[in-house]
């Protein structure tokens, strides 16, 4: 990134505030070409600007020379490791919103000025690299893009080429897409992921998240199955190795190694959220099975999955959009899977310690390494007495 870059920027917008959003995931960028640190140029623009907003999104590694204190806002939409501790910064608005309605949000009432993002060059012209996210979203929306270009990252973007045209190229990135490789799955996570799979048809479309849960999934799965999720990681691999994968699988994010990273490149795979996260879409067609977790369930099922108390650990996510698809989608289901205890503590509180992420009526199954619960047809008493006996089982 150039000085006369941020320049440009500051003239643009003198006299009134500026608001720029990071591209997220895995391939946000950290280090320029030059050895300086985007985050670290942002926060002395926004110190000589003086009224800077920064849209954050789902944020997996640590934003290296970011000064909180500089900006006069930043929003994150989606918590990860990266942005925990900037949630106590007066500065942070963590908004509680979605996956499926970050698009309209970044396109209307929170839209930025610019969206700078790690954007790689083929043949064909410009393309997001291991995350398609809602990057596409706001280019579509007509925000300017400012691309840090990575000529050598992969891709595996099914959006349409973007223009060098149409994007200003501001500088080039001196770093690659993070790696953060699965950790093997416990012995509890293959009992939770066996009893999940006993609830899958052939032919079905799995969503699950990231975690040694969702690596269980894929590493045990017996029979063809299409991949319908959020965030893919090495574990599709394996899947399509053992000649289970149905067709091209479809996330908006790559999570995992350069081998997943290396897999993926030239695949259609990764679209927007528009499309990654349409509950319409994903309730229609062929059976659409949602495996998601929680940190906190209550008595009927409410499920709570951004922290404990004041501790947050995450976001809301596509967790309700998922659940929501998968209970709507014609012999589809909604699959809560968590261990009985975790932590020295069970998941089933009396009453959640944060608001809900997910409403009970989303939940279809709770699934434990010692059963599961239907509450298919039961009325409030019954899922009270179901998801209690579920959890007796542990005592």
């Amino acid at each position: 990134m150039s000085d006369m870059d941020l320049s440009t920027l500051q003239r643009r917008f003198a006299g009134s505030s500026t608001t720029i959003a990071l591209g997220d995931g895995v391939g946000a960028v950290g280090a320029l070409a030059d050895g300086t640190s985007l985050c670290e140029r942002l926060s002395h623009f926004a110190d000589d600007v003086g009224s800077v907003s920064l849209i954050l999104g789902w944020t997996p590694t640590s934003l290296s020379g970011l000064r909180p204190d500089a900006f006069a806002r930043i929003f994150t939409l989606m918590p990860g490791w990266g942005v925990r501790s900037l949630l106590t910064r007066p500065a942070t608005r963590s908004l509680p919103t979605s996956m499926a309605a970050i698009p309209a949000l970044l396109s209307g009432h929170l839209r930025p000025d610019v969206l700078i993002a790690r954007m790689t060059e083929r043949h064909d012209g410009l393309h997001f690299c291991t995350e398609v996210s809602w990057q596409q979203a706001l280019f579509d929306a007509g925000v300017e893009i400012w691309a840090v270009l990575d000529r050598s990252a992969n891709t595996a973007s099914a959006e349409n080429p973007i223009s060098s045209d149409a994007v200003t190229v501001i500088g080039y990135a001196g770093d690659r897409p993070a790696e953060v490789p699965p950790r093997p799955p416990d012995p509890i996570h293959e009992e939770l992921a066996d009893r999940v799979l006993s609830l899958v048809p052939e032919g079905a479309r799995l969503q699950y998240g990231p975690g040694q849960l969702g690596t269980a999934l894929l590493e045990r799965v017996d029979r063809p199955i299409g991949i319908d999720t959020g965030l893919l990681t090495d574990a599709v691999i394996s899947l399509e190795r053992r000649g289970f994968l149905l067709g091209q699988p479809s996330a908006t994010y790559l999570l995992g190694s350069d081998e997943l990273y290396d897999w993926a490149d030239g695949r259609p795979i990764l679209r927007g959220i528009e499309h990654s996260h349409d509950m319409t879409r994903l309730s229609r067609g062929m059976p659409f099975v949602a495996v998601n977790t929680a940190i906190e369930i209550d008595a009927v099922g409410q499920v709570n999955v951004e922290g404990v108390g004041d501790k947050v650990v995450g976001g809301i996510g596509g967790h309700p959009d998922y659940c929501t698809a998968g209970r709507l989608s014609r012999n589809g289901l909604s699959i809560i899977a968590v261990p009985s205890r975790f932590g020295g503590r069970s998941p089933l509180v009396d009453t959640l310690s944060r608001p809900a992420s997910t409403p009970a009526h989303d939940v279809e199954i709770v699934v434990t390494e010692h059963g599961s619960a239907d509450l298919r047809g039961a009325d409030w008493a019954q899922r009270r007495r179901l998801i209690a006996e579920l959890f007796n089982l542990a005592t």
